[in-house]
């Protein structure tokens, strides 16, 4: 019976074309929702006719001979992503909460073959997409597995010394100033450190900083920060290893390193071939130019923390495979008008400059791409305006200055607002519009 059920996974594995993209999107890129919407745009589809076709631009995929989409159960135990709740959200015109912990999901599709006897010797031809969902913050803790405790302390340190870190990270550095490190690291004298960081950690995310570590400290339910937490240590302590506060921290940074995140990189991010990275510019346009610069520093460091490249067949035993194709995609496009998406493309190559630049060192292809996983607003009579749904209930226009197409254009006093949209009124699944949709799903399936 073992063995019937081994070679039967063994024969499916072959039978169906499968490919992995690891969806990395930086905390509140609308990752559920973008997840939900798709699920949402496959399901409502019509197989074997014209009568509804919500993704016409579609071109990588035999439309015509596609029999049907099934979403199945993934076969490395992973709990399966919620998109019942989450559409029930969305009924509700509520948005979906964020990700705390990881789900996926695998999409199954199953077309006719161009030939009936091939179809008689081989079955459907059948691919699957596996894509899994976790919180952006963990994203930025993989570049930690390359660093020592006193480099990244001193990394730390140094970012919160300028904007938009320096005010969030006040009350932290006073007490960082002024905490007595020749006292012994008794466990209430841990416990005032670490929660005092972890504060400042949750100031610095709810105001739309990106590079926050460990960002697994931010969630009670994930890691157990409170026993095994750490803090950045002062250079003059971090470097001094028989300090013993050095010794503590650097002992739990080590073991964070090994039992979390080397696991979790193995287990979700080494076996993806493509991968999608998911950005709220929109926020960062809200908050400012120093915002926009630090979301282009994460992404710098972000590349640095995935296999890249194609790997030979004999190379495959040994190594993970490489990720061959990246797509950096905008979130939320329908919250800017449509005159200003050709500028906010622009300003998205821009962002993402430094990690392509690492990116093409690997020869890995690049596509970028404005996205909306649901059309929450209406066009204006004026070309820079929308109409929309604002949370409260109340029918809002918003004007937008010219959205800057580069980092170092952006100007003081120009006016960019973050749409707090309430979802549309939907029913079921074929009420969901999306925007380009099409070639996002293109990406996914191609080769």
């Amino acid at each position: 019976m073992v063995l019937s059920q081994f070679l039967n996974h063994i024969v499916d594995r072959i039978r169906v074309d499968q490919h992995h993209i690891v969806v990395t999107g930086l905390s509140r890129s609308g990752k559920s929702t973008l997840f939900t919407s798709l699920m949402a745009q496959l399901l409502q589809r019509t197989y074997g006719g014209d009568e509804h076709q919500p993704l016409p631009l579609l071109s990588s995929l035999p439309i015509e001979r596609l029999l049907s989409v099934d979403f199945v159960a993934n076969d490395d135990g992973t709990p399966a992503f919620s998109y019942q709740q989450h559409f029930e959200q969305l009924k509700q015109r509520q948005w979906p909460e964020s990700t705390r912990s990881v789900s996926a999901f695998s999409i199954r599709m199953a077309f006719e073959r161009s030939y009936e006897w091939l179809s008689q010797l081989a079955g459907d031809d059948q691919r699957q997409l596996t894509i899994y969902d976790y919180p952006g913050e963990w994203l930025m803790d993989l570049p930690l597995m390359d660093k020592s405790f006193a480099d990244w302390s001193a990394q730390v340190l140094a970012q919160q010394l300028t904007e938009p870190q320096k005010t969030h990270a006040s009350d932290w550095q006073t007490l960082l100033q002024t905490f007595d490190f020749e006292q012994a690291p008794s466990p209430l004298a841990t416990q005032e450190l670490i929660d005092a960081y972890r504060r400042y950690l949750i100031k610095a995310k709810a105001d739309g900083i990106s590079i926050l570590q460990p960002g697994a400290m931010l969630f009670e339910e994930t890691w157990d920060w409170q026993a095994q937490g750490f803090c950045p240590l002062p250079a003059k302590i971090a470097y001094d290893m028989s300090h013993a506060w050095t010794r503590l921290f650097t002992k739990r940074y080590d073991a964070f390193v090994v039992e979390w995140l080397q696991p979790l990189q193995k287990r979700f991010f080494s076996h993806a071939d493509k991968q999608i990275i998911l950005l709220d510019l929109l926020e960062g346009l809200n908050f400012g130019k120093a915002y926009l610069s630090e979301m282009k520093e994460a992404l710098n460091h972000l590349v640095r923390s995935f296999v890249y490249g194609k790997r030979q067949w004999y190379q495959r035993f040994h190594q993970p495979l490489g990720i061959v194709k990246v797509a950096f995609v905008v979130t939320k496009a329908d919250l800017v008008p449509s005159a200003q998406q050709a500028n906010l493309l622009a300003l998205l190559q821009d962002i993402c400059q430094g990690a392509v630049e690492q990116l093409n060192e690997k020869d890995v292809a690049v596509e970028f791409f404005l996205v909306s996983s649901m059309i929450a607003t209406k066009p204006d009579s004026e070309a820079h305006s929308l109409v929309y749904k604002h949370l409260s209930g109340e029918t809002r226009i918003a004007r937008f200055d010219d959205i800057p197409t580069r980092i170092t254009d952006w100007k003081e006093g120009d006016f960019y607002p973050y749409l707090k949209a309430l979802p549309p009124k939907i029913d079921a699944e074929a009420d969901i519009k999306a925007m380009n949709f099409d070639r996002l799903l293109d990406y996914m399936m191609k080769d």
